[in-house]
């Protein structure tokens, strides 16, 4: 049976694409762009049906990752991850990606900076939590290196107990080395960090 083109309809809430039907029946969407080529009662090969499925494919996969990037900074690993979950092909994730990394979308080294500011801004961890975390995401070791080389590991131990002192300040010594230990190695601090600032806190 030959394929033919009954109807293209803009769509109701995306005036920027349209519906293809084929043979009476819906059969795929394009960006507005895309569908220039085609006209109502025209013959469309399957290859063809097909490539323009395909455009599709990776038109969708690309405005879905932006939307996901919208909302914070993503790692390469996570934005293919995403799209993966999503059910876009492998070809249409990696075509997605490219054109992130060409429009400097995502940039795992700028990722890895954004990264360890925000943390330090909003929840201060150790060196060791930051590269646990960062490798979570995907970064190279090479990068993360790069992202804590002046890295002031006491300075961020002191702000993330800070807010914490005062109200241990009433406990006893042993209870109140205990909770600053406990606190400091969940944050991924390294244990001489941990030492300095306890005693340091002691101190004062």
């Amino acid at each position: 049976m030959n394929n033919i083109i009954t109807a293209i309809e803009l769509q109701k809430n995306r005036k920027d694409r349209v519906n293809v039907y084929i043979n009476g029946g819906y059969s795929f969407s394009l960006p507005l762009w895309e569908a220039g080529s085609l006209k109502k009662g025209d013959s469309i090969s399957q290859s063809r049906i097909d490539e323009l499925k395909y455009l599709n494919e990776k038109d969708k996969a690309f405005q879905r990752a932006v939307s996901y990037l919208a909302i914070r900074p993503r790692s390469r690993q996570e934005i293919d991850q995403y799209l993966n979950n999503k059910g876009f092909s492998p070809e249409a994730v990696e075509n997605a990606i490219q054109r992130l990394e060409s429009y400097e979308y995502i940039n795992d080294t700028e990722f890895a900076r954004l990264w360890v500011e925000n943390r330090l801004r909003h929840r201060p961890r150790g060196i060791f939590g930051l590269t646990y975390e960062l490798k979570q995401k995907g970064i190279s070791e090479d990068i993360i290196e790069d992202a804590l080389t002046n890295y002031d590991e006491h300075a961020a131990a002191w702000a993330a107990i800070a807010p914490k002192l005062e109200n241990w300040q009433d406990l006893q010594e042993m209870e109140c080395r205990r909770k600053i230990y406990s606190f400091l190695k969940r944050r991924g601090f390294s244990i001489p960090t941990v030492r300095d600032i306890c005693e340091a806190a002691m101190k004062g």
